[in-house]
């Protein structure tokens, strides 16, 4: 029984038994069971047409001291409601007359009557109050199987993160886990806390507890919408107590009742009470109390042994009691739009996971999450909005919401006037503005009710309440620390109301001053757009810019998401200043490098003009609308990316002849790459490597990257030094490999750049999985995308959250079990290698290249270069695993938590993933665009990690090039055909069905 309720763990903590760092591992459990029923939840509400999980789970937690039977009510809660044909997990009971706990960690369980509802309900079973230090049975268990190496029917988490703060031993204890760290993350996200009591005649204890438990958390966190409801289950009542009694709200009135003085007596209550009433809060009662920690509570008495339909009854009671704190919770969530649906929820965890894997004293903030959770929209009413953050945090608390929307008015206004000449819209103010109105509107509404701060400031402190409108809650005013200070509700003198007309009009009647300017400046001979573009750059930005910076400063207000320039579209181009901006701005505020047809030069930042200028113009190089798309493809395998070097250098020695010096990355638009891959891609790319210095590289990365811990090889004790470590390999020598390999100065994306000789204009982009169990893509460039995909495209929101070229490689080849996950320490993300998901990045690079060019002009690329890192066609097949994730993160809970077990996609299953690719595309597409190599090696394949079997590898794979020469001539040519476009200039209707089409060849080597 024991190891099937393994199965169920959610979280918990693995304690090395050396005394080292103990490490928090989820196991999946919560992506598990949403997977589970979101094939029959899809098909049950056939109107949802939505590519992720929109259904709003709530999480019911139950706690209590151990042994007073928190696991035998979700067991009855279940068994209750199972029909006939239905099988759910419960949790194992303790035998009578045991006292050691039965479980340890925290354990998720379904309810059966919600599983496939748009609400489904989570009851979470919580390692037992008071156990001390006692090892529960189950972990007993877990150390029999690991010594008798039958761990196979354990969990395999699919995360890791070292404890930071547990540095002492009784930060370290199995109570402490208990009383500080699983209350911070139940109290935070339950709707429902279920507070189990085996003796009822210890009412006052168990309130003491109930109060103890809460505050533990209670400040631990900040934005937090609602509080969790309470339901206090008195388990084990006696049969003879007065009838009336077993009715809930009776229950609860009597025994509130019975306990209502006590807030002056008791001490316990007399200490909190006066933590509320220094904060202007009045307690009371001891409801009063309780109510400040929760948003209600509900008393339920369960019987003992001897009345089983009575116990049936007070079950359902019980069930009831739980599924409207659910509902409520949920109507309240909603109300200020705080309701987190599946994917959301998860998200939402996992950032909590890492925040208080680092931290225990420090509040999560739901408001900070929310921007990597749930980014602000790419628009122009979210850009506004971006910018209006910006503005705020620059200034701090010296400007009220009032001053801000007025500064931006004129920045507003002047680029919907640049915008609407670039559009070519004509007509007055009244006839431009409404089409931007409603972007106005959903800019000021968001920033009042999701990040304008309550205004309240306490007098003798002058501390301010950090929590926004949507966040504020019943807690009170806390400051950045999360600790509440004074009691009261959300405070602002102007709200969405009160300032949407004033921002409005401030913005139409600037927009009519600025199209005024603009009809006496243009003339016949003047364009408008330009003159447009100058107006905005020196009446607006160049004033705007110093002005709200506060110290003359406009480097304060940098983005990574938006076009600081026009707020009208994502930057892509990174000024040596560190600006970036969109390709429309780029192109008006530059001129075309004279004997270039690709190549645009920019004197100087538009938005610091009167800065000195740099001594030589900045190139920014344009892909020509009439060229199509190149795109290489690089999978992942460790040590056998050398594979992948060898098959690029066998192309580059074709394209250049004997003296040639052209890269073979100059021939590609787009090269996506996984892992190993990964690292090839931004060798090529962000450092610009040839293949030559790239296989140098590469091999003393693989060298200094794969160096055991010490210990690690000796027999048996080797596995047990791998294991507490979490990884193989040491993670210092390979974090100073990668820095000198790709430079610890150079960002991924944007940051000040004063040397463009080694940048290079082609795109690349790397997976990684977040250990949210989502994977990410990370890249160099930018693109707009407002459809849900089946990976995340991560992008900063400025170069303090970036990541740096070598932290990319890191985070795309975290391989578990050989490498730690890679904790970014900035933006608190936390990654694993790429390939657990798309180990042939086939399907990315498909998605990205349609979203960064569209597909008017082209349906399909020119050429798609795909390269494998060998396979052996005679090992046997496994059965297929899909290699892309369908329906969100949830389909695929159960293939996730099979691969953490062995980590990576093998060789076959790229070569299938890419056989899928091309099965799906149209027949009358020329299958000659599509290109997949990779070697079929005979000879057993070296593992990931052989770096002993480099070299010889290597050797063999240039005997098995040097086969394929005429092959490799052919590619050759056909990439050199494929840099060649042709541009139209002029269509001449000749007859019926012919005409002559006039134009020029070009030709784009990046």
């Amino acid at each position: 029984m024991h190891e099937d309720d393994a199965q169920t763990s959610w979280f918990g903590i693995q304690r090395p038994l050396d005394g080292n760092t103990p490490t928090f591992m989820d196991y999946g459990r919560f992506a598990h069971l949403l997977s589970t029923t979101v094939e029959e939840w899809s098909s049950s509400f056939q109107h949802i047409q939505s590519s992720r999980d929109n259904r709003t789970p709530s999480l019911v937690s139950f706690v209590g001291q151990t042994g007073h039977g928190k696991s035998t009510l979700i067991k009855l809660l279940i068994d209750l409601h199972v029909v006939d044909g239905q099988t759910f997990c419960t949790p194992v009971v303790g035998a009578p007359g045991v006292t050691d706990p039965t479980s340890e960690d925290v354990h998720l369980y379904s309810d059966p009557v919600t599983a496939v509802c748009e609400a489904p309900i989570f009851f979470a079973d919580c390692e037992g109050l008071l156990g001390g230090e006692r090892e529960p049975i189950s972990a007993k268990l877990k150390r029999t199987l690991h010594k008798a190496a039958k761990s196979t029917s354990l969990p395999t988490p699919i995360s890791e993160r070292e404890l930071a703060w547990a540095d002492s031993t009784s930060l370290r204890s199995r109570q402490f886990a208990v009383t500080n760290l699983y209350p911070r993350l139940l109290y935070t996200f339950s709707d429902v806390i279920v507070f189990v009591l085996k003796n009822p005649r210890a009412i006052e204890d168990v309130l003491e507890h109930l109060v103890n438990w809460a505050d533990a958390a209670l400040e631990m966190s900040s934005n937090q919408p609602v509080l969790p409801h309470v339901i206090i289950a008195l388990n084990a009542s006696e049969n003879n107590i007065d009838e009336t009694l077993w009715d809930p709200d009776i229950a609860t009135s009597a025994i509130l009742e019975s306990m209502s003085r006590t807030v002056f007596r008791n001490t316990t209550f007399k200490k909190y009470a006066q933590f509320w009433r220094e904060r202007k809060r009045q307690i009371e009662t001891v409801e009063q109390l309780i109510r400040s920690y929760y948003s209600s509570i509900k008393v339920v008495r369960i019987p003992e042994q001897g009345r089983p339909q009575l116990i049936q009854t007070q079950i359902r009671r019980l069930y009831a009691g739980i599924s409207s704190a659910c509902e409520k919770a949920r109507n309240r969530k909603a109300e200020v739009r705080m309701l987190l649906d599946a994917e959301e929820l998860q998200s939402y965890l996992q950032s909590a996971f890492d925040h208080f894997a680092r931290s225990l004293d420090h509040p999560f903030d739901f408001v900070q999450a929310s921007f990597s959770n749930s980014p602000i929209p790419l628009d122009f009413g979210g850009n506004i909005l971006k910018l209006a953050i910006n503005l705020m945090r620059v200034w701090e608390n010296q400007i009220d919401i009032e001053v801000i929307f007025q500064e931006l008015s004129y920045m507003v206004a002047s680029c919907i006037m640049l915008d609407s000449a670039r559009k070519k819209n004509l007509g007055v103010a009244r006839d431009i503005f409404p089409q931007y109105l409603e972007h106005l509107d959903a800019a000021l509404e968001n920033f009042c009710e999701s990040h304008w701060p309550c205004e309240y400031v306490e007098s003798d402190s002058h501390l301010r309440c950090v929590n926004v409108k949507s966040g504020h809650g019943e807690k009170g005013h806390q400051n950045a620390s999360g600790k509440i200070f004074a009691d009261g509700a959300y405070e602002s003198r102007r709200t969405f109301d009160t300032l949407q007309e004033e921002f409005a009009n401030n913005c139409f009647f600037r927009l009519q001053e600025l199209l005024d300017l603009l009809r006496q400046k243009r003339n016949a001979r003047n364009d408008e757009i330009q003159v447009a573009a100058e107006i905005h750059r020196d009446d607006v930005m160049a004033w705007f810019y110093r002005h709200v910076s506060g110290d003359g400063r406009p480097g304060r207000y940098n983005s990574h998401s938006v076009c600081f320039c026009c707020l009208l579209r994502p930057p892509e181009h990174a000024l040596p200043c560190g600006h970036v901006l969109c390709t429309q701005c780029i192109m008006i505020y530059g001129h075309p490098r004279p004997g270039s047809r690709t190549e645009i030069q920019i004197e100087y930042c538009p938005l610091e003009v009167q800065t000195v200028r740099a001594s030589q113009p900045w190139r920014v190089h344009l892909k020509p609308d009439a060229a199509g798309v190149r795109i290489l493809t690089l999978d992942g395998g460790g040590i056998r990316g050398i594979v992948e070097l060898e098959i690029l250098q066998s192309l580059e020695k074709e394209l250049n002849g004997r003296n040639g010096r052209l890269r073979i990355q100059s021939f590609f638009d787009l090269v996506v790459g996984t892992s190993t891959g990964g690292l090839i891609a931004l060798g090529l790319v962000a450092r610009n490597w040839s293949v030559g210095n790239c296989i140098e590289s590469f091999k003393e990365l693989c060298q200094k990257a794969f160096t055991r811990r010490t210990g690690s090889n000796i027999p048996l004790f080797g596995f047990l030094v791998d294991s507490y470590n979490h990884s193989k390999y040491e993670t210092t020598p390979l974090h100073e490999a990668l820095q000198v390999a790709f430079s610890n100065d150079q960002y991924l994306f944007g940051g000040q750049r004063y040397d463009q000789n080694w940048i290079s204009p082609v795109k690349v982009a790397v997976t990684t999985t977040l250990s949210s169990t989502s994977p990410v893509l990370l890249a160099n460039y930018n693109r707009r995308c407002d459809d849900k995909l089946s990976y995340q495209f991560q992008r900063a929101e400025g170069v303090d959250t970036e990541l740096k070229t070598w932290e990319a490689a890191r985070a795309t080849s975290a391989a578990p079990r050989y490498f730690k996950p890679f904790h970014h320490e900035s933006s608190k993300q936390t990654y694993l290698d790429g390939a657990l998901y798309y180990n042939n990045p086939i399907g990315v690079a498909d998605s990205e290249w349609k979203l960064i060019w569209g597909s008017n002009l082209c349906s399909h690329p020119d050429i798609v270069l795909s390269l494998g890192t060998g396979y052996d066609p005679q090992k046997r097949e496994r059965p297929q695993r899909s290699s892309a994730v369908r329906r969100g993160i949830f389909r695929n809970g159960k293939f996730l938590l099979k691969i953490a077990a062995d980590h990576l996609q093998d060789a076959l299953d790229c070569e299938k993933t890419w056989q899928e690719y091309t099965r799906r595309l149209p027949e009358e597409v020329s299958r000659s665009r599509f290109v997949r190599y990779s070697p079929q090696l005979i000879k057993d394949l070296p593992a990931l990690d052989d770096v002993h079997r480099l070299d010889s590898l290597q050797e063999m794979v240039r005997g098995f090039l040097s086969e394929d020469a005429v092959k490799f001539r052919r590619l050759a040519m056909q990439l050199i055909a494929t840099s060649f476009y042709f541009e139209t200039e002029k269509v001449e209707q000749l007859a019926l069905n012919t005409a002559t089409i006039t134009g020029k060849v070009g030709f784009v080597v990046l």
